[in-house]
This record gives structure tokens, C-alpha cells and sequence, in this order.
């Protein structure tokens, strides 16, 4: 029976098509409304996916929003809730008889979050595109688990950029405070970004005792870049507290000539982390996410049969 329902790339035009009316539909009436257009039976409905924790079905679905989300074609106007975006219209009116990845690529959307976590030389991680007969099973595993990563947070990144500058550099100061700067005491750190606070956001001890201190900016920016000014600002307001180090944090991205304005000067250390590094931390220290799910990949133990 798994074998009649759809791909999730074969879902995503009936999604769209379902969401034409421009209206906010949740996601089970999504689903409801994709699984009446190709037809499913309830049994059909109930086969889970390999772990068990989701229906097939539901899942697919799920990835195939996804995918037309992040290439620009669907929007969530709120938690759960999926609308039908203008570039979806226009995609709609060219009477397609599918959509797919390689149909997506073209879309600005779909690059930039392609893009987001692709390192210098790297190509972009696809979870769904097809599997070489020649990969391992460890090599299809491992570049899935990326995959997830990489979306986990590329959805993670969109979200602090909606929050309030105060809650994203709240967000922040608990990171570090994950991450062993200053123990676990809510005392050792500090959200400050006020005015007068001559341009520091946030402050945390590096030690438990609070002997030493390192001053934080949080920049909450959707698409403007750092530039080398910011960084000159935030070690001028450093100077002012008499200290040489701290870290500058952004959601966006810093330009080439704020990095060497970082790097410069030798006897300040301050530490650059953008939008992909901070989501990075925050997956890596459970900040703002949670497992979902555990699988374990066993192999045979060759000492217990050696001892046979």
C-alpha cells in the first residue's frame, strides 16, 4: 500500500493547487484536501514512516510545504498555517503539469536557503533528491542527518528574525550561558540593550565568579549586512568598559571589510559569529530546539563471537 502514495515532490503542485483560493488553511486540512485529490484509502492514511512517530503520508506533505515555503511559492502567516504567496499564483498560472526540485531552483527563495549553510567549495546538502547506487548506507545516512540539520536551522534562523532585538539578544546571552560562559547562574549574565548602554547588548562572566567579563552585541538583522563601522562602534564601546574582548553576534552576515576590522588589531579579540555559526551553536546546545527523535545504527560486536 505504501507504494500508492505520492512522493513529496509529486505532492507539491496538488498542495499549491489546494491553496489557491489565498486563504490560511492549516495543516491538516492541507493534508485532508492533498490526500482527497489523489485518493487515499484510510489504511493508505495510517502507514507510518520508518520510526513510527509520523503517518507517510503527513510527512510528505509536510516536506512538500516545506520546500514550496522555502523557494517562496507558500508562506506561514502563523505557526502551522500555510497561504499561497503571490510568486504561487504566477507559478500556478503557468498551467504546470508538476512541480519539482529541479523546477524550484530557479526561485531566489530556494537558493538563498540552499545557499545558507553550503561552506566555501561545498554544494548545497538536498535531503530528497535521489540516492547513487555507488553511496553506502552510512553515506546516505550521514548526508540525511546534515540535511535535517541544515533545515532545522535554516527554520530556526527565520524565526529570530521575527522576535523583538530584546528577546533575540535574551536568546543569545542563554546560548553562551549554555555554552559554559559564566555557570549556569541566571547572576553571571546579563541583558543590558537600552539606551545608554554605550552600545553593549548583553553581559556575561566568563567565569563562574564573574572576575572576568566579556561584552556581547546582538545584531537582529533580516537581510543587512554588518559593515565595518558596526565593528569599530562595538570595540570603541568595549574600550570605553576597559576591556579588549568580545563577541559580536548577528542573524545576517558580515561584510569582508568588518572581519578585518575585527582581525586588525591584535590586542582586541573579538569573536564574529553570524546568522548560520549562531544557529549552529544553538542546534549543538539544544537552545530554542528539542530531539525529536533518536535512532541507533548497530554493528555486529566481532568480540562476542570471537569468544564463542
Amino acid at each position: 500500500m505504501a507504494n500508492n502514495i505520492p512522493d513529496f515532490q509529486k505532492i507539491m503542485l496538488p498542495v499549491l493547487s489546494y491553496l489557491k483560493d489565498e486563504q490560511p488553511h492549516p495543516l491538516k486540512n492541507v493534508i485532508d484536501g492533498t490526500a482527497n485529490y489523489f485518493k487515499l484509502t484510510e489504511e493508505e492514511l495510517k502507514i507510518k514512516v520508518p520510526s513510527g512517530q509520523m503517518g507517510l503520508f503527513k510527512n510528505r506533505v509536510a516536506w512538500a510545504v516545506s520546500y514550496l515555503k522555502n523557494a517562496g511559492l507558500v508562506f506561514y502567516p502563523q505557526r502551522g498555517v500555510y497561504q499561497i504567496t503571490e510568486v504561487g499564483k504566477k507559478t500556478l498560472s503557468e498551467n504546470l503539469s508538476d512541480i519539482n526540485i529541479a523546477y524550484l531552483k530557479k526561485f531566489d527563495g530556494y537558493k538563498k536557503w540552499q545557499s545558507t549553510f553550503a561552506q566555501p567549495g561545498e554544494a548545497p546538502t538536498i535531503v530528497a533528491e535521489s540516492v547513487e547506487t555507488t553511496r553506502t548506507p552510512e553515506e546516505v545516512i550521514g548526508d540525511t542527518f546534515t540535511a535535517l540539520r541544515d533545515q532545522l536551522g535554516f527554520e530556526l534562523l527565520e524565526i529570530l528574525k521575527t522576535k523583538p532585538p530584546n528577546y533575540f539578544e535574551y536568546f543569545v546571552l542563554q546560548l553562551l550561558s549554555k555554552m559554559g560562559y559564566g555557570g549556569a547562574e541566571e547572576s553571571n549574565f546579563e541583558v543590558v540593550g537600552k539606551s545608554g548602554d554605550d552600545g553593549i547588548d548583553g553581559i556575561i562572566s566568563q567565569d563562574k565568579f564573574g572576575i572576568d567579563r566579556i561584552y556581547v552585541q546582538a545584531k537582529r538583522w533580516r537581510d543587512n549586512k554588518v559593515q565595518s563601522k558596526d565593528i569599530r562602534d562595538f570595540i570603541g564601546s568595549l574600550s570605553l568598559k576597559g576591556t579588549n574582548k568580545g563577541i559580536f553576534i548577528t542573524t545576517s552576515e558580515f561584510t569582508e571589510d568588518a572581519s578585518r576590522t575585527a582581525n586588525m588589531n591584535p590586542q582586541n579579540r573579538i569573536i564574529l559569529i553570524n546568522g548560520s555559526s549562531l544557529v549552529r551553536y544553538a542546534i549543538d546546545y539544544n537552545v530554542g530546539v528539542q530531539i525529536k527523535d533518536t535512532f541507533q545504527i548497530k554493528g555486529l560486536d566481532i568480540d562476542f563471537f570471537e569468544d564463542i
